[in-house]
């Protein structure tokens, strides 16, 4: 994680010059303030003038002008004029959202094609998504701090407000985990449209019951993408289930939901037998579980 404490305009700073120099900088200073905000490599001299002289100076008058401070989550998978344009906009919607704890995620960071940017803004109470331009304008409750869901984007994005830890209350287990794998073999089954979205969903629930990492938004991305590609992505999803299961579900309890799921199953194949060969494909996972842990 990187703190900014600013950020600025570079093209809007370039173009106000004449106001800024002598008066702020002088025209050695204006040129390290460019060059720094360009990206251009700076020697060790120019980085301690920059520090020494200058960054104090600019602090200063951000705080003076009650500027957003920016903390940047997973900067190396940024790239680096969406980083620029990104912390400009959040300035924006901070001073839109005043008081509000504002968060820029998604594919805008690192893909070089995407569909919208995505702002997220956490609020005390729920109120509708909608579209702006080219922004999908996100609410969530604070509860979101307390979930999977949280604990991923804080490793990829860039907030106004540092992104802590919080305590996780959010509810998986083998239930929320199988509950998941269902869902998400039905949308596969019938090629639904947010097919997407439950899987990266499932990933994450795979992840933190197996005790694996919590993957950011670009590695959930290209483990989706991946995945879907594939000529047959069920069997890749009931493979995830049955090592994530193994790995992170105590033996008798893994035993004892597997049994009960092949149970309704059989009594759901008894009464709509159309669809047995659809419920046996789903039931595969639950007695490779079984056979392995018996």
């Amino acid at each position: 994680m990187r703190k900014l404490d600013y950020s600025i305009d570079l093209e809007h700073f370039k173009e106000i010059k004449e106001d800024l120099v002598p008066v702020l900088f002088t025209p050695h200073q204006f040129d390290l303030i460019s060059k720094r905000f360009s990206n251009r490599k700076m020697s060790a001299s120019e980085n301690n003038e920059f520090s020494r002289a200058i960054s104090k100076k600019m602090k200063a008058i951000n705080k003076i002008l009650k500027k957003e401070e920016a903390f940047v989550y997973g900067e190396e998978h940024i790239k680096k004029d969406r980083l620029r344009q990104a912390l400009r906009y959040l300035n924006q919607f901070s001073r839109k959202f005043r008081d509000k704890h504002v968060i820029i995620t998604g594919s805008f960071l690192y893909s070089q094609n995407y569909n919208d940017i995505d702002i997220f803004v956490i609020s005390r109470y729920e109120k509708e998504d909608y579209t702006l331009d080219k922004f999908h304008i996100n609410y969530f409750t604070e509860d979101v701090y307390s979930s999977l869901f949280f604990r991923s984007i804080r490793k990829l994005c860039i907030s106004n407000k540092e992104m802590l830890q919080y305590p996780f209350k959010e509810k998986v287990d083998i239930d929320t985990f199988i509950s998941l794998y269902q869902e998400l073999f039905n949308d596969l089954d019938k090629n639904f449209k947010g097919t997407g979205s439950t899987l990266r969903e499932f990933l994450l629930q795979s992840s933190f019951i197996s005790n694996n990492p919590i993957p950011h938004s670009l590695d959930l991305k290209n483990e989706v993408d991946a995945i879907l590609k594939v000529k047959n992505p069920k069997e890749i999803v009931k493979n995830i289930f049955v090592n994530t299961v193994l790995m992170g579900i105590e033996k008798k309890k893994a035993l004892n939901a597997m049994r009960g799921m092949l149970s309704s199953y059989k009594g759901l194949i008894k009464e709509y037998k159309q669809h047995q060969e659809y419920y046996l494909d789903i039931m595969d996972a639950f007695n490779r579980v079984i056979s392995i842990e018996s």
